[in-house]
């Protein structure tokens, strides 16, 4: 018991207190930071609600889906512990929405057999919400080997989180795909990709718009907010110690 007390509050304090960049996106106030994160912190727990309440109702591949959607909510904080690198308050914002449309409410609230566009929205949004995570470590990291913004820099961020997002895309139908093999007979078991290349295309088509959609949204908020603030330097902190965890190994 001492022992797990004492990894508790190493799992604490690094929460509450040691991330190097303490600001958000929007705002360089550390006041606003602690308070969005402890937010964070709360609402994370809702992906909790289908775990908890499948025990009654088991249902193997959905229990295994509602663990790996509460592993990707909390995948943003062990990316930081790990890297030491950060992930921006409200992109960890969008991710925990994004996670609980997926798992709360399409898997838990069927929204999937539901609403027929209800997965292409998710898809979509999707690709937004890979793009908001992606975009800050990827121009963080190139702006570490390039001091200078060159005509080409913006267009080797923009292909280089595109390609990472669709990417992960893919593998998330693989995903799907590979599901679907597995328990395609399991009793109350939803088909994912619904024995359709239609529903697998129109999936990466979403991705692919959503995609777009964020990195404009994205690039455009920053040169929003560097008329008053260096964004720059922002993304540089989060670069670098992304870089040294790297250059680590």
């Amino acid at each position: 018991m001492k022992k797990a007390k004492i990894e508790f509050d190493k799992i604490h304090h690094f929460l509450v207190r040691d991330p190097v960049v303490k600001e958000t996106l929007f705002t360089s106030s550390s006041t606003v930071y602690s308070v969005l994160r402890t937010i964070n912190l709360f609402f994370s727990f809702v992906v909790f609600i289908p775990i908890i309440g499948s025990i009654w109702d088991f249902n193997l591949p959905h229990f295994l889906g509602y663990l790996l959607s509460a592993f990707g909510v909390y995948l943003t904080w062990v990316f930081e512990w790990v890297t030491k690198s950060t992930i921006l308050e409200e992109i960890r914002t969008v991710t925990i929405i994004q996670i609980s449309l997926h798992s709360v409410f399409g898997m838990w609230y069927q929204f999937y057999d539901r609403f027929e566009i209800y997965d292409f929205i998710l898809h979509f949004t999707g690709g937004i919400w890979l793009s908001f995570l992606i975009y800050p470590l990827v121009m963080g990291s190139e702006l570490i080997w390039t001091r200078m913004k060159m005509s080409f820099f913006f267009l080797k961020v923009f292909v280089i989180t595109l390609s990472i997002v669709m990417t992960l895309g893919v593998f998330w139908e693989i995903g799907e795909f590979i599901s679907d093999l597995i328990f395609r007979d399991y009793p109350g078991y939803r088909i994912a990709q619904e024995d359709s290349l239609f529903d697998t295309m129109t999936d990466f088509i979403g991705n692919f718009i959503g995609s777009l959609t964020g990195i404009y949204i994205f690039w455009n908020t920053l040169k929003r907010l560097n008329k008053t603030r260096d964004m720059d330097s922002l993304l540089e902190r989060i670069g670098s110690t992304l870089r040294d965890y790297v250059n680590s190994f």
